[in-house]
């Protein structure tokens, strides 16, 4: 992912160019979910052999400090192969520029519904004139953190980059999605299924009818969507339209490590005694 980096490892990667591309060349970009608060993980993570990381900000509390530290890390330590993507906990202005000026490659808006909510969030991720990002005068660095290409600022640079990804996860969410997918400066759209079941009052029919009405107009309208599907259901989210998907998560993969390791080591021990009774029995 080596050729989406900007000319500074600080600054943003180009995520909007890089989801562009996954429809231009019928390709995926795999990832996994981020929610243990820690820099250590993030070493662990940025050598594993991933296009893109959620660092989920919304379930886990990270505070802006630590956050910051951990996209820099991700981003040192993979030395900018891996693109950072950062959930915000809400629609809070703040919360994206935290994000973006520590070099997240974009933004996951979770609870969108409405197609104003989105303009402000587009328009908290982009400087002007595009939108109203405020100028970060303790991020970058004058000299080769600011570096851009002739012709553009670092600024601009940044306006290019960074992806906006609205979550849909309720039924006004799903109501007045064709209205949110017509808004200018969307890179992509998730699905927050489990949020979207409790809202829809787990109903089988209205659930299945919700996610056919996202991936088909996210088709319509040319949208990649970011979703997370377990081994067997990679094909069909595949087909479904989603180009960015995840298949792991941080607090999970220890959890199975561990009990893997587990069944093992006690499967093995069983079988030896039971052949050594075999063996005692002769």
């Amino acid at each position: 992912m080596d050729q989406y980096n900007a000319l500074h490892i600080r600054q943003s990667p180009n995520l909007r160019k890089a989801i562009a591309d996954t429809l231009e060349n019928d390709t995926v970009l795999f990832g996994c979910c981020v929610g243990i608060p820690s820099t250590e993980v993030c070493k662990i993570i940025a050598a594993a052999t991933i296009d893109w990381a959620v660092f989920d900000a919304e379930h886990t509390p990270f505070s802006p400090t630590l956050l910051a530290d951990m996209l820099h890390t991700l981003r040192m330590y993979s030395q900018g192969r891996i693109l950072p993507i950062v959930r915000v906990p809400s629609h809070a202005h703040d919360w994206v520029g935290w994000a973006l000026d520590a070099g997240a490659g974009g933004i996951i808006i979770p609870h969108s519904e409405t197609a104003d909510q989105v303009r402000a969030s587009i328009a908290a991720a982009r400087f002007p004139p595009q939108g109203h990002r405020s100028y970060p005068p303790f991020a970058f660095m004058p000299g080769a953190q600011q570096a851009a290409p002739e012709g553009k600022t670092w600024m601009n640079v940044a306006s290019d980059h960074c992806a906006v990804i609205p979550q849909i996860e309720s039924g006004l969410g799903v109501e007045n999605l064709e209205e949110i997918l017509q808004v200018e400066g969307i890179d992509a759209l998730m699905v927050g299924p489990a949020d979207l079941g409790m809202d829809l009052g787990n109903d089988p029919k209205r659930i299945a009818a919700a996610m056919e009405r996202i991936e088909s107009l996210a088709k319509q309208y040319r949208k990649p969507l970011l979703g997370f599907a377990s081994e067997n259901g990679i094909v069909d989210k595949y087909k479904a339209g989603y180009r960015l998907l995840g298949t792991v998560f941080d607090t999970f993969i220890l959890k199975n490590g561990i009990d893997d390791g587990y069944r093992k080591g006690k499967d093995i021990i069983e079988n030896h005694q039971k052949e050594r009774r075999q063996v005692l029995s002769n």
